[in-house]
């Protein structure tokens, strides 16, 4: 449980505010497969590292 916990607070901060921020890039296509699954590896491994990074 506590995995979880480590892992899907960073995960859902950086899919929603990577989400908006890449959103104000013109030519970055948010609703295509590519564009998802870019944003989805990199929230992953900012879970990731929520799980193996201690905070400073």
């Amino acid at each position: 449980m506590k995995f979880l916990k480590k892992f899907y607070r960073p995960f859902l901060l950086t899919y929603i505010f990577l989400s908006i921020a890449i959103s104000f890039y013109p030519s970055f296509d948010f609703y295509s497969l590519k564009g998802q699954i870019l944003i989805i590896a990199v929230s992953f491994f900012n879970g990731m590292m929520g799980v193996y990074v201690k905070k400073l």
